[in-house]
């Protein structure tokens, strides 16, 4: 898969939306922000290691969130 400049993916794996801020020959620069250090990370990648974004995963997560509340607030 290539990647382009302004793309949002994440890795195979899982974790934070990342953008891409370059395409090169040793792999993908990308760009995060960190909530628990509250500021911008960014790292180079192998283009094996990641997968266009899907906002629908985005919502996914959010609505797991949700149901681990909503899970918290029935044992209370």
């Amino acid at each position: 898969m290539s990647f382009t400049v302004g793309d949002v993916v994440m890795l195979k794996s899982g974790g934070p939306a990342l953008t891409v801020t370059e395409v090169g020959d040793n792999g993908i620069s990308v760009v995060w922000y960190a909530d628990s250090e509250d500021n911008f990370r960014t790292t180079v990648l192998p283009p094996e290691s990641l997968i266009l974004f899907d906002d629908e995963d985005d919502v996914d997560l959010e609505e797991d969130d949700e149901e681990d509340e909503d899970d918290e607030e029935d044992v209370a």
